[in-house]
């Protein structure tokens, strides 16, 4: 049997996105305004105008739940890694200060 993940949220189709705003009587203004994002931008995800990649597009189709927030998998609520006692931060093989190209 395969573990399940939890607080992983299905997403959802455009058409489903649509369907949820119906269902609970909000209009794509009202949720515009409500999630701080531009009407047209919310219009373009619920159509499936364009793929949401960057910008206000990208937002509106995470606030509907048609895209995954990247943020999600990278950090995690409640870690257990400890970090390395000695361990540096910062880039390798940096030049030694004072040294000078001539």
């Amino acid at each position: 049997m395969a573990a399940q993940r939890t607080g992983v949220q299905k997403l959802r189709t455009p058409e489903e996105a649509r369907q949820f705003l119906r269902d609970n009587g909000i209009t794509v203004v009202e949720f515009a305004r409500q999630n701080g994002l531009d009407r047209h931008a919310v219009n373009d995800a619920l159509r499936g105008v364009g793929k949401g990649n960057f910008g206000k597009s990208h937002q509106a189709a995470i606030a509907l739940g048609i895209k995954r927030d990247p943020d999600s998998c990278t950090k995690p609520a409640n870690s257990r890694q400890k970090p390395t006692p000695g361990a540096k931060s910062g880039k390798a093989g940096t030049a030694k200060s004072g040294s000078k190209k001539r």
